[in-house]
């Protein structure tokens, strides 16, 4: 008798005292590299270039697509914010919105409602003129798909 309740406070302290705090690692985002799709034209993909101001070497165009239900998204890097809105998704197009950032630094991506952080590096983003971020749906591996291209897709 004596031995069976000394093994159950035993066993009773052990599972009580468990130390099993796992610390979740951050979650990346999905990365992808397209030039495969169907394109805009010149005169689209210019009149964007200007409108954002985005036409020199060291500014790349942040599009958000899909996904975007109008919660804020805030965009920053070192310097300043570069974008702070509520996207949302157009249905027939699939874009939400559009941001110049400039490519030489790290850009983080931060939306309020799932309390989760993209992040475009200024390596990968120097090497292309658009990024597309997509928000991925809830309960996903990653909450946001990038996508580095060098191809503008039609945005009407």
């Amino acid at each position: 008798m004596k031995k069976t309740s000394l093994i159950i406070i035993t066993a009773l302290l052990f599972t009580m005292c468990s130390t099993s705090k796992s610390a979740k690692a951050p979650v990346k985002a999905e990365v992808q590299y397209k030039d495969d799709f169907r394109s805009a034209s010149d005169k689209e993909k210019s009149a964007l270039l200007k409108k954002l101001k985005a036409t020199g070497a060291g500014y790349s165009v942040l599009i958000f697509t899909q996904n975007y239900k109008g919660e804020k998204v805030t965009a920053i890097n070192t310097k300043n914010t570069v974008y702070s809105g509520y996207p949302f998704s157009n249905l027939k197009t699939g874009i939400a919105d559009q941001a110049r950032i400039d490519n030489a630094l790290d850009t983080k991506i931060y939306d309020t409602f799932t309390k989760k952080e993209a992040t475009i590096t200024a390596k990968e983003a120097q090497k292309h003129k658009f990024i597309y971020l997509m928000k991925n749906p809830p309960g996903g591996d990653s909450p946001f798909r990038i996508t580095y291209s060098n191809t503008l897709r039609p945005l009407e």
